[in-house]
């Protein structure tokens, strides 16, 4: 069985891959039932997760995090290895790769015997230098499991907009990447007809000549906006605005 850094590095080229195909829907429920939905698992992805951010936290801090990350992530391992075989057969028949972008946790996690001590003590303070370095993007509430894996596979654009949003926001994306090309067309041809009836109200109502100007750009970037998942959101946000 490949160890759990693989699996989570196939995880997250398969959801590339998969992205904007038809059989992206039936994959995410295959992830949300075999990962996201099991406590174990999801705490598992999220540990590695959490292990490979930048967290700005002090020495003597990230060598206690570390080592408590790692103690509780080797008896996840142990006590879900049927299920993880299940999901490594799963994502192994979608994603042939062998590429692993986290080493150093399956070395620091899986080695428990003295002899590969001086690689463990290596790989360890990879992962120390990591948190205790400070991220330059300012993200005021952390980012949980299925936001870490829709934020492998949304555009760049998508991405800067997801960095500070609510739990309720986390949801209504997730729910977002599941919809269809027909359906993300039939609601955003509805936001559409209901935001620009509103501006047009609004236009009507103004006596200012720069908010008339804004308010008719704002109709005609609604009306070239294109169908897809960015345009979708940005519709659902402004139509609650109004």
């Amino acid at each position: 069985m490949n160890t759990f850094g693989t699996i989570k590095t196939k995880i997250e080229n398969a959801s590339v891959d998969q992205y904007g195909k038809p059989t992206f829907k039936t994959y995410m429920n295959q992830l949300k039932s075999m990962v996201l939905e099991n406590k174990d698992l999801a705490e598992l992805y999220y540990i590695y997760d959490d292990l490979s951010q930048k967290k700005g936290l002090s020495n003597d801090i990230a060598i206690d995090y570390i080592n408590e990350s790692i103690e509780y992530s080797q008896i996840l391992l142990e006590n879900n290895e049927r299920e993880l075989m299940k999901v490594d057969k799963w994502i192994s028949s979608i994603n042939k790769g062998t590429e692993n972008n986290y080493k150093d946790l399956d070395i620091t996690i899986y080695n428990k015997s003295i002899k590969n001590l001086e690689t463990v003590l290596e790989s360890k303070k990879r992962i120390i230098n990591t948190i205790i370095s400070e991220d330059k993007k300012q993200i005021k509430e952390s980012i949980n499991l299925p936001l870490n894996t829709m934020l492998k596979v949304a555009n760049d654009k998508l991405n800067k907009e997801l960095l500070n949003i609510s739990e309720s926001e986390r949801k209504e994306l997730l729910d977002l990447s599941l919809l269809s090309e027909n359906e993300i067309k039939s609601e955003i041809d509805t936001l559409k007809e209901s935001v620009i009836s509103n501006l047009k109200v609004s236009l009507n109502e103004s006596k200012e000549n720069d908010l008339k100007e804004t308010i008719e750009n704002t109709i005609k970037k609604i009306n070239e906006s294109k169908y897809d998942k960015y345009n979708l959101y940005k519709l659902r946000k402004l139509n609650k605005g109004l």
